[in-house]
């Protein structure tokens, strides 16, 4: 009886230390629980952060833009015409005036045949020397020449001018031979050159023209080789 009664009292005694220790495993718990749900938040928060917004795609409405575009295509014979200056090799820079005509043999290669007209003013020294030295007559000042040559289009291209219109272009060079009379001389010529053409109508073109026409001369001195700078503009039409 008085075992058991010890054991009844002993008992009640350790329950408040039972219950105190339940208590504080609760309470760990819940801080454990809420540690572990503030965690997880804390993630989802920043995969939310982290993760792209969805774009949105749109699509551009695309028109085709209508191009008005002059060509070449059955023409390849033309005639035209051009003026310019010709520096003439010691005798100054004058009025050019030609004539020229022109075959298409090929999309590349073209044949032109020019023959233009100038006239040569005093040289420094007559100017300087007075009016009773004259080294050429009126009619020997003439300068007349006329050549074949041989043109290829290096750099075909295109000049936008509006955005409906749009012309050809060709960059071109040229050499060939011909003749020049001048000072009282037939001077066998050889020409250099190159070129820039705009087809504005299939029919009709503008070209801006640089061309080295070198002869040897005896004016000034014997056997002189001379070059002869033109610069030029024109038109040609085609048909």
């Amino acid at each position: 009886m008085e075992n058991w009664l010890k054991h009844i009292l002993l008992g009640r005694r350790d329950r408040p230390c039972l219950a105190a220790v339940f208590g504080k495993s609760v309470v760990l718990l819940s801080m454990c629980w809420t540690i572990l749900t503030v965690s997880a938040s804390g993630v989802n928060a920043a995969e939310a952060v982290d993760k792209p917004a969805a774009v949105q795609v749109i699509t551009p409405e695309v028109k085709p833009r209508e191009v008005s575009e002059a060509d070449i295509d059955d023409e390849i014979f033309g005639v035209g015409v051009y003026a310019g200056i010709l520096s003439i090799d010691n005798f100054g820079s004058e009025p050019v005036y030609g004539v020229s005509a022109m075959f298409h043999a090929t999309e590349d290669f073209f044949l032109q045949f020019n023959y233009a007209v100038s006239q040569a003013d005093k040289t420094s020294f007559e100017e300087l020397s007075g009016e009773n030295v004259n080294l050429l007559t009126s009619s020997e000042r003439d300068y007349t020449y006329y050549n074949l040559l041989l043109g290829y289009n290096i750099f075909p291209g295109e000049v936008f001018m509006t955005s409906k219109l749009t012309f050809n272009s060709d960059f071109y060079l040229v050499a060939g031979v011909g003749n020049t009379e001048f000072g009282g001389e037939d001077n066998f010529t050889t020409t250099l050159g190159t070129g820039y053409r705009i087809v504005l109508r299939d029919w009709l073109t503008w070209q801006i023209d640089f061309r080295d026409h070198i002869f040897k001369s005896d004016i000034i001195k014997s056997d002189q080789t001379t070059h002869n700078i033109e610069l030029s503009t024109g038109v040609t039409l085609f048909y």
